[in-house]
């Protein structure tokens, strides 16, 4: 498997947020949004078999297993035979919905996140794939990254007469500031728009989600 970083750290955001967990960040993606904050896991480290994952994972082997990228999907064969290899721990994937949930190893998955690419993803933009809404359960999850009114007003469009079974995430993008004193790049959130989010939120009866991570760490790998 094309491995970027094995890491233990917190869940930053979504229905787990806060809870410790070991991260598996699989190298490559199959889309290029405009906000991406992870492109440096389009690059791999390290080659490894799932054995050998699986003996790092020993390290933490009582917190859940979170995978994410990049895209893990791109690696579904591999990433299947992880989760097999790893059936006595919790498991999470993260997902960017544009390619279709696999067929044989759905189930043994304990948590989907499934993001929904608004507006403001640029050339990802309705690139989600409609099977995931008949394969989700309700302890999955349904997320939508925000940063605009369009986008907005594209998940209302999107939500509207929807029943669904998984939890509805919203996640405010952070705005970038450069801090020119220091010579690096600050992440904030600006307060006008989480209030104008979480009203929002209130509205479509959705679950605010903001990244803990860079919250506590800003931007920084491995955390």
């Amino acid at each position: 498997m094309r491995i970027n970083e094995i890491f233990y750290s917190l869940s930053g955001e979504g229905t787990s947020m806060g809870v410790p967990a070991i991260f598996v960040r699989l190298s490559g993606c199959n889309l290029n949004c405009s906000y991406c904050d992870t492109q440096y896991a389009q690059e791999y480290r390290e080659d490894l078999r799932v054995t050998q994952i699986v003996l790092r994972l020993q390290l933490n082997p009582i917190v859940p297993l979170i995978i994410t990228g990049g895209e893990p999907l791109v690696q579904a064969d591999e990433v299947g035979n992880l989760v097999f290899a790893t059936s006595g721990r919790r498991t999470e994937i993260e997902t960017n919905g544009s390619i279709d949930p696999p067929k044989s190893w759905f189930k043994d998955v304990g948590c989907w996140s499934v993001d929904v690419k608004c507006p403001s993803s640029g050339p990802s933009y309705g690139s989600f794939k409609t099977k995931w809404l008949k394969r989700l359960r309700k302890q999955d999850q349904l997320k939508f990254v925000v940063g605009t009114q369009e986008d907005l007003d594209f998940v209302k469009g999107f939500l509207n007469g929807m029943t669904l079974k998984p939890t509805v995430l919203i996640s405010p993008m952070a705005s970038i500031l450069l801090n020119k004193k220091e010579g690096i790049i600050e992440e904030y959130w600006n307060r006008e728009w989480l209030q104008e989010v979480a009203e929002f939120c209130k509205e479509q009866n959705a679950r605010m989600s903001l990244q803990l991570h860079k919250i506590i760490y800003g931007d920084r790998k491995g955390v």
